[in-house]
């Protein structure tokens, strides 16, 4: 701090305004007064070095995006669709569909077979018994509205987080063209429409019905002079045809009976993929169980020739599925998207409640080899840990369960003395996130290195 210095009232009107002065209140009323007096003036030096608060690598791993918002015109495209409808009949036909979701996402009655007593297997019996038979709905003109009411919003979250994430990571990513299979309503189409501004886009959909909702919405939400969307009802292949720049599936492998088709399904939509495969399903064991393994045979299709974009942040076996440890109906991978629900939502649920949390799993594949060297920031962040669950935050540390490297769960622990920077990032870091730091304490490995049994692969 400089000295102190004394100044008459009319050299202080003319000092610098980027220095501080400090005065007294009778100091002040001199000021005003016709009679010039002595102030005195403190100068105080500024430091010209920033504060940093974060790093820049924990923002650029952030994942959260805040509570996702449908955009007005689509929530009034889908507002005068459903004013056309029996709102009684529509909400006795959106709890059919939930009802259906729920089924398919619970504990297998196979899997309570064995029950060893424990308090875990309990509960699994005693819900089991009020559990409704797995099964899934067909989509006719009733169904389809339903879910427009009451499942789009939540679809539309997850979808717009997985693009944007993937927007925010590969700088190199520009598509021109989409193949969106499982359309539905075209939700994927219009949220990728909004981040990547594509105009080449096609949806596949078995149901009839849910082409000509789409076809409405695409009717009432199509400005200046886009490209017609392409609806079908099958997934075509022209093995001379160009490919598809992003192809995506999301919500639909679930609704696929069984395995063998699940797989044959992946390898079509793998074949069209010049680029960019996203797969996302429900936040449930299910779910990602049908993600994990579809992960898996892309990878072993392809060995080095693709790689995981995300959430994982290895090539290996997911080990929440393969490793011995693995219990994936009580530890899943799965993640949580906010998105405020429109008025036709808390209406066809009869909520009081204007936000609801979508819980999904997916995975990001891309052709090529994974990225590694020149120590850019985009190319370290594929070899980054991601949270898995949300982190414990205690006093002086945080303890966190990551996906690792090494293919791995481990559990990490940054304590205050670890750094600043490194303790600041832990304390902001939520689920999902990036982890940019190394752990200075010993890492504990929940889940080992997954394996996989060439004899009854996926069975």
């Amino acid at each position: 701090m400089a000295s102190k210095r004394l100044f008459t009232s009319s050299f202080i009107r003319k000092y610098s305004t980027n220095k501080a002065i400090f005065l007294t209140e009778k100091q002040l009323q001199s000021i005003g007064s016709e009679k010039e007096g002595e102030l005195l003036v403190k100068e105080i030096t500024i430091n010209s070095v920033p504060y940093v608060r974060g790093s820049k690598e924990a923002a650029f791993g952030s994942k959260r995006m805040g509570c996702v918002e449908l955009p007005k015109p689509m929530i009034q495209s889908i507002t005068d669709i459903i004013e056309g409808h029996d709102k009684r009949l529509i909400r006795t036909d959106a709890l059919r569909l939930y009802d259906a979701l729920r089924s398919t996402s619970r504990v297998s009655r196979e899997a309570l077979d064995e029950f060893d007593g424990s308090r875990d297997a309990k509960k699994q019996r005693k819900s089991a018994e009020t559990v409704i038979e797995p099964h899934k709905v067909l989509y006719g003109p009733r169904e389809s509205v339903a879910y427009l009411a009451g499942v789009l919003p939540s679809t539309y979250a997850a979808i717009t987080n997985v693009l944007n994430e993937i927007a925010g990571r590969l700088s190199d990513f520009k598509p021109q063209s989409m193949l969106d299979f499982g359309t539905g309503p075209g939700t994927a189409i219009w949220v990728a429409k909004n981040v990547f501004q594509i105009d080449n886009c096609v949806g596949i959909d078995l149901s009839e019905d849910m082409l000509r909702i789409a076809e409405r919405l695409e009717e009432s939400l199509k400005m200046g002079n886009e490209k017609p969307i392409e609806f079908k009802r099958y997934l075509p292949y022209d093995p001379k045809a160009s490919k598809t720049d992003l192809v995506i599936s999301a919500f639909t492998l679930g609704d696929i009976e069984s395995t063998a088709l699940q797989k044959s399904t992946l390898e079509q939509l793998w074949a069209q993929t010049g680029d960019v495969l996203v797969l996302i399903e429900r936040g449930t064991p299910i779910g990602f169980t049908n993600i994990a393994r579809a992960r898996q045979w892309i990878l072993d299709a392809e060995g080095s020739n693709a790689h995981v974009v995300a959430p994982c942040s290895h090539d290996h076996p997911c080990p929440l599925l393969f490793s011995p440890e693995a219990k994936p109906n009580k530890f899943w991978c799965h993640f949580s998207q906010r998105v405020q629900r429109p008025s036709f939502l808390m209406k066809t649920k009869h909520s009081k409640s204007n936000t609801e949390d979508a819980k999904y799993s997916y995975v990001v594949l891309r052709r090529g080899k994974r990225p590694v060297g020149n120590n850019t920031m985009e190319t370290e962040a594929y070899h980054w840990p991601r949270l898995i669950q949300p982190p414990l935050k205690r006093n002086g540390h945080v303890v966190m369960d990551v996906c690792s490297k090494e293919g791995e769960i481990q559990r990490m622990v940054i304590s205050k003395s670890q750094g600043k920077i490194p303790y600041r990032d832990a304390r902001k870091i939520m689920w999902g996130d990036l982890l940019p730091h190394q752990s200075k304490n010993k890492v504990v490995t929940r889940f080992s290195k997954g394996e996989i049994d060439q004899q009854d692969e996926y069975n």
